[in-house]
């Protein structure tokens, strides 16, 4: 009864409301591990966009997003229109610090871009970019965000993680992390808060992910101590935003960096979004891809009940273009909850987990897995 309820819970939130204010995946390995090229024709879940003006630098031939959630599309949507036919003044006003006063006006230039969901959505949603709010405290994630930051002020840590953030030698981080943060943070109930599922629903985490860390609590520790302290958060504007509630023009997605606006808005043609599933989209537009990029959808399916997990693959394998590169993240430590005909059909690449340590800035996930497809 109690997995029912919080089944229920975590779709509810997660079809009724914007989840991921900012992408979750680290674009430079992906970038790394696909090597696109000209002739890339690239299928990718649309999470909040980022990632798509991420990879057009690499200037793919297309590039199809699909989501589940018509409010992450809508959120892609409103950054295309900005390339389209705003500025890139525009685009970081609403997208640096996620907070302006000019959102009504920047609104208007670029609302004839947006599909009608996108334009009624964020017609009613201008109060999320005010000064006394900033977007990236809204959607599910901007909760779970609020939450890390009341946490961390409780417990009076929030000036020593600031300081552990812009500190750039190694051993003092590793001194204040030991003696000032760790033995702080992991004390009382909080231990029991990293567990609870009610808070990791606004992160994005469904129960099928969180039933699959046996100590979830020493999973985080140790990607927070390798975060934080062995690669340093100088240059990770994932974990930053989040604690910080704003980007900095030096530290930000490179959709945002004004040297790389022209080279995107040059290209934005090239992709296009649609509110499907992944099988269901595959199916309907019957096009061939080289290179599929599903984040951690597959832990969404295990276990639901459901045959999609299976009838997912039976599209994508179809919509495979000779050795397609298939990459997804997964809380598994290896490939056994696949059908066994995808085992059949494609070959596993290796992925080196000493390189995902040392340049993966999100740091969430247990396994990255990247396949090649035999057809």
């Amino acid at each position: 009864m109690k997995k029912t309820l919080s089944t229920l819970w975590f779709k509810h939130l997660t079809s009724t409301h914007l989840i991921y204010n900012t992408c979750w995946e680290d674009p430079i390995i992906d970038r790394f591990l696909l090597e696109f090229d000209s002739s890339s024709d690239i299928f990718m879940i649309s999470s909040a966009g980022d990632n798509s003006f991420d990879y057009l630098l690499d200037q793919p031939a297309s590039i199809d997003c699909v989501d589940i959630n018509p409010y992450q599309n809508s959120l892609l949507d409103l950054k295309c229109a900005l390339f389209k036919n705003g500025s890139h003044e525009h685009l970081i006003e609403l997208f640096l610090t996620g907070k302006t006063h000019n959102y009504t006006s920047i609104f208007k230039q670029v609302e004839s871009d947006l599909d009608d969901f996108s334009s009624t959505f964020w017609e009613s949603k201008k109060h999320w970019f005010s000064p006394n709010k900033g977007f990236y405290l809204q959607g599910l994630t901007g909760k779970f965000a609020r939450f890390l930051k009341f946490l961390l002020k409780i417990k009076g840590l929030d000036e020593a993680v600031e300081k552990l953030m812009n500190e750039h030698s190694l051993e003092q981080r590793a001194l204040l992390y030991e003696e000032c943060i760790k033995p702080i943070l992991w004390k009382g109930f909080s231990k029991h808060l990293w567990k609870s599922e009610l808070i990791l629903g606004f992160a994005g985490i469904p129960n099928t992910q969180i039933d699959s860390i046996p100590n979830l609590n020493e999973y985080i520790k140790s990607t927070i101590q390798n975060l934080f302290v062995t690669q340093g958060m100088q240059n990770n504007y994932f974990w930053r935003l989040y604690l910080e509630g704003k980007y900095s023009t030096e530290c930000c997605p490179n959709y945002l960096k004004e040297d790389n606006f022209a080279n995107i808005q040059s290209q934005i043609h090239k992709l296009s979004h649609s509110n499907d599933s992944v099988t269901t989209s595959l199916i309907s537009n019957g096009k061939k891809y080289s290179h599929f990029i599903l984040l951690d959808h597959q832990d969404w399916l295990i276990g639901d009940g459901t045959n999609e997990l299976e009838s997912e693959w039976t599209a994508l394998l179809h919509s495979a273009k000779p050795k397609a590169k298939i990459l997804f993240r997964s809380v598994h430590k290896n490939l056994d909850f696949l059908p066994e005909f995808v085992k059949k059909k494609t070959r596993q690449i290796s992925v080196d987990q000493n390189y995902l340590l040392e340049n993966d800035r999100v740091g969430t996930y247990p396994s990255t897995f990247l396949l090649e497809a035999n057809v």
